[in-house]
């Protein structure tokens, strides 16, 4: 995947300063832009969307989701192993 991030300029590989052994992975300064420009339009949206809700439906949201992402999980564990 991160060739594929290299060869579409969304991403560069940097040697770590403090450890010659690790690589760290640095977003090309023109990526955002990019992504902005096909995932903007989602985002601002998303933006409306939670604007009709309160700081404690959102937090309410975001538990139910999280909650509900574990169930989803344990689930599937459920079904592989099946």
């Amino acid at each position: 995947m991160l060739n594929r991030l290299e060869k579409s300029g969304y991403a560069r590989r940097e040697a770590d300063p403090a450890d010659r052994r690790r690589v760290r992975v640095v977003m090309e300064d023109s990526a955002q832009a990019r992504i902005l420009r096909v995932y903007g339009p989602m985002y601002e949206r998303f933006g409306r969307l939670f604007a009709d809700y309160t700081p404690d439906e959102i937090a309410v949201l975001a538990d139910w989701f999280t909650r509900a992402k574990a169930l989803l999980r344990e689930s599937l564990d459920e079904i592989r192993e099946g």
